[in-house]
């Protein structure tokens, strides 16, 4: 129909539009990547080559493993007792099967507008995270951005680090060509620093240990290769070694809370049995703080304290090497977590921890089937109130590890077939020598082991874009 009206090639060129509604919207926009699906599927249905998209979706394999682990999510609803929960759930994971049907339906673009499609997607990223910057460290207090994990104003903070490190991915290959690409590898990395988001941490690491790799493996380079892998022990081990040893704070004077309260409550309007502006208890910050500034948990430690320190303490940074930003500061907070188990509320990873040993205790007893895609919630709670959890109502979440949760909602068959989809689309890449689309499977495989990379439209989206497109051989 609209051929008759705008010419042959109209349909190609909305399929390219749709594309580039998907590389800018999964940066920054849920109406972008809405308006991508729409304006997809109803692009396909006007152009009506059936044929041609059967015989597309029939030769691409890989597209046979969404359709199976979406197929498998849809029969769990057999053994669901939340019918309503389990339709939500489905509706959500739609993206996961609508999305690499209206990619891959039609053939791949020209080289130059894939190049010119990775071009949109590295600009929206950019430009995304440097609206992100200014917005945390220009109008934090106007915008309410308490803590800097929290700095990605469009979308989860540990999808867009993801986002990050494969436009980084994309900008370095382009930068053996093009020196101005090193400017913005330099930029998404210093943003990876300052976000202190471990996903982001380590979606950047297996990026640029993979371009290394990737050319001392094109190049023949064995010993080279060895010698890296040799670094990375080193360096992991280290990094072991030092989240291994105990905080210790050089105490100067006794502690003495009744007189902090009372001059505590002369510094701020925040009340000193109540809570800082994270949610943690304010009397804990404010100890630790005290600890790890001068040693002196007393009125007279509070009187040393700077303007600024009163800030952060309010902020809640509760120790002074948390508030000098980048990846020690993270690894410092992970290792007053480790060591300060008792209570895991408002720590990430005694949080995530607490959420893998519910999980794990739930599939014990539901091993070949999981629970059904509709029970899992459920399930997860009563589990914590059978366990007596020590986790707060509020934060008594899924399990934050999508291997996990997949086993949860579908069985033994839905985490096999989600393990040999990434096993699958890993070996062809490599086959293929498709660097960007190896490295982004790697990328994904990786961040759901700490992360229910699936449960959210911004996940969904961009792992069921970038798995199709890189589905097929991409020319650029």
């Amino acid at each position: 129909m609209l051929q008759r009206w705008f010419g042959p090639k109209i349909h190609a060129r909305v399929h390219y539009f749709v594309l580039l509604l998907f590389v800018v919207g999964i940066a920054c926009s849920k109406f972008l990547m809405s308006m991508g699906m729409l304006l997809g599927a109803l692009n396909l249905l006007l152009l009506a080559d059936f044929k041609q998209y059967y015989r597309r979706w029939s030769e691409n394999r890989l597209l046979h493993f969404i359709l199976l682990f979406y197929l498998l999510s849809w029969l769990s609803l057999l053994w669901s007792s939340n019918l309503s929960e389990g339709f939500n759930q489905l509706r959500r994971l739609t993206t996961l099967l609508l999305v690499p049907i209206i990619v891959c339906a039609q053939g791949l673009p020209q080289p130059k507008k894939v190049k010119g499609l990775m071009s949109f997607f590295i600009a929206a990223v950019a430009i995304t995270a440097v609206v992100n910057f200014l917005a945390y460290f220009f109008f934090s207090s106007e915008l309410g951005l308490i803590d800097i994990r929290k700095m990605s104003l469009f979308g989860s903070h540990i999808r867009f680090g993801i986002l990050i490190a494969f436009a980084m991915s994309i900008s370095l290959e382009r930068a053996r060509t093009n020196k101005w690409y090193f400017l913005l590898v330099i930029w998404l990395l210093s943003y990876t620093y300052l976000s202190q988001v471990l996903t982001g941490y380590l979606s950047v690491s297996i990026v640029l240990i993979g371009h290394l790799i990737w050319h001392l493996h094109l190049q023949q380079k064995t010993r080279q290769i060895y010698l890296i892998l040799f670094l990375l022990f080193v360096g992991a081990s280290f990094m072991t070694y030092f989240l291994s040893q105990p905080i210790q704070y050089r105490e100067t004077c006794p502690s003495n809370p009744t007189a902090l309260k009372i001059a505590w409550s002369k510094k701020s309007k925040l009340p000193y049995d109540g809570f800082d502006l994270r949610g943690q208890y304010l009397s804990s910050t404010l100890e630790r703080y005290l600890m790890s500034k001068n040693g002196c948990a007393n009125s007279y430690g509070l009187a040393q304290l700077t303007a600024q320190d009163i800030n952060f303490i309010e902020l809640g940074y509760a120790d002074v090497n948390e508030t000098k930003g980048g990846l020690l500061a993270r690894l410092h907070g992970l290792r007053y977590q480790i060591h300060h188990s008792t209570n895991p509320n408002d720590h990430s990873l005694l949080e995530r921890l607490a959420y893998w040993k519910t999980a794990k205790q739930i599939i014990a007893k539901n091993f070949i089937l999981g629970v059904g895609i509709g029970d899992l919630q459920d399930e997860m709670q009563a589990q914590y109130r059978a366990q007596k959890s020590a986790l707060r109502i509020d934060r008594r979440l899924r399990p934050h590890n999508y291997y996990l949760t997949t086993w949860l909602n579908t069985g033994l068959f839905g985490f096999v077939i989600l393990v040999g989809l990434f096993y699958f689309y890993l070996k062809q890449q490599w086959n293929y020598r498709q660097l960007q689309g190896f490295l982004f499977g790697l990328v994904f495989a990786f961040s759901f082991f700490i992360e229910d990379g699936l449960e959210t439209q911004m996940g969904l989206t961009m792992f069921a874009f970038f798995y199709a497109f890189y589905s097929r051989r991409v020319v650029a």
